[in-house]
């Protein structure tokens, strides 16, 4: 949509002629517009209207020009004549809007013209992406309206965000604009878990990993560590085996296929991420970690407050799966992890659709297994799941444990027997564990 300066002030008068004509549409614009959406005596016109509809006074040509002094009396006269019909009221909106945000935009475009630090064109350029976010639009939806979209919605299959663990898949309903948060103490291995999850969403949508500690070739030899099975002690010494580049050769095309992006974010703020995420067209984006974004704010607690909320403001304007990872707080004790854990502000806790927490199972055992904890999910359970770290390689799969094995033996030689022919009296004599029984296999 391009409009003048002629064809704003039109919109702008024509938006406030139909609120006066019928003033049954004030509050459709009140709630559909803002202030910078007008300039001179009609944003000094509309901020009295606002005043008025939030008084509970009525807004009409009296109230208006007594609240505003005689001289607008006949500006506001001509308004209403201004507007043949109020048909095209949403017409009229859309253009004050749209040209507000590009007189902004040049306003912006000015001031960087003659910025003098980093600093200044940073905030400037945070105040451009803000421009890209429209104010949410009011839905209302009746009984009628759900009850058909339930029936639209559950009548045929669902996909949701798949996981590497398959256990994962069925307890967490993960979809796009999802706030999701990964906790956990340094060393526990959980940007090697993100990376790995983003590994496995790369197959079938775009990703973004945004590293603010680690630079992009680290983080690809972890995954060529896990993928083409080289340890990461080869990798890191330089001694790949003839046999282990035929190997990476073998896999060149299956790697280049993934669809993720490593993006070194050292110093970003979260609307430098919006801005490469815009940019790049992620769809889910995984940020190592959350403490380590730039934002404004007196101390940590406000700003890391300031950083959740403009992360899950992200997830729901963009319909972008969010992953964040997040320091835990240190504990004396080992006790199970809650969401308090989250360092630094309690605003992480809230925004958060899913909150998993990685630790250690034995804390005096960093290569033994890792206790991964549900500890917030508001759709499903809270489960929480073993998992086996092998670091040479960079990967985690589920623990095996003694409950498990045991059930999967018993049912091969069901299976066998059942094949063979053999009578099955005897199969009561086998009794099978639970498979949650909390016994390391050996």
């Amino acid at each position: 949509m391009s409009v003048n300066d002629t064809e704003w002030l039109q919109a702008q008068n024509s938006v406030l002629g139909a609120a006066l004509i019928e003033p049954d549409l004030v509050p459709k614009v009140i709630q559909q517009t803002r202030s910078a959406d007008f300039s001179g005596p009609c944003q000094t016109i509309y901020n009295a209207m606002r005043t008025l509809f939030q008084n509970g006074a009525p807004v009409d040509v009296v109230t208006l020009a007594s609240a505003l002094g005689n001289e607008y009396r006949d500006y506001l006269a001509q308004l209403m004549q201004i507007v043949p019909t109020t048909a095209h009221l949403d017409h009229y909106i859309a253009l004050c809007r749209e040209q507000a945000k590009v007189m902004a935009a040049k306003s912006i475009a000015a001031r960087l013209t003659v910025a003098e630090s980093s600093e200044v064109i940073r905030t400037l350029l945070d105040e451009a992406n803000g421009l890209m976010v429209d104010k949410p639009a009011l839905r209302i939806t009746t009984m009628t309206d759900a009850l058909k979209s339930f029936y639209e919605r559950h009548s045929g299959s669902v996909q949701y965000i798949s996981w590497p663990i398959r256990e994962l898949n069925d307890r967490l309903y993960a979809e796009s604009g999802d706030f999701i948060l990964i906790g956990g103490r340094p060393s526990t291995g959980k940007s090697a878990f993100s990376l790995q999850c983003g590994w496995h969403w790369a197959s079938s949508t775009k990703v973004g990993f945004f590293s603010l500690e680690t630079n992009a070739a680290k983080l690809f030899d972890r995954k060529m560590s896990g993928e083409t099975k080289i340890s990461m002690d080869d990798i890191k010494r330089n001694t790949i085996s003839q046999e282990q580049w035929t190997r990476v050769g073998a896999m060149s095309s299956e790697i280049i296929s993934k669809n993720i992006e490593l993006v070194e974010a050292a110093g970003f703020t979260v609307a430098d991420i919006r801005s490469v995420t815009m940019m790049r067209g992620y769809k889910i984006i995984i940020i190592d970690y959350v403490q380590l974004l730039q934002s404004s704010g007196a101390n940590r607690t406000e700003q890391v407050t300031n950083i959740s909320l403009a992360l899950h403001r992200m997830a729901q304007d963009m319909q972008v799966t969010v992953v964040a990872l997040s320091q835990l707080k240190r504990k004396s004790d080992d006790s199970t992890p809650d969401n308090s854990d989250l360092r630094e502000s309690g605003q992480l806790e809230q925004d958060a659709d899913i909150i998993m927490q990685l630790t250690l199972e034995k804390k005096d055992d960093p290569d033994g297994n890792r206790l991964l904890y549900i500890t917030k999910n508001k759709e499903g359970t809270c489960p929480m799941i073993a998992l086996a770290f092998d670091g040479k390689l960079q990967t985690f799969v589920k623990a095996q444990r003694t409950g498990e094995i045991v059930n999967k033996y018993v049912a091969d030689g069901k299976k066998a027997r059942r094949r063979a022919g053999e009578a099955t009296r005897d199969e009561n004599q086998f009794s099978l564990l639970p498979e949650d029984t909390n016994v390391p296999f050996q």
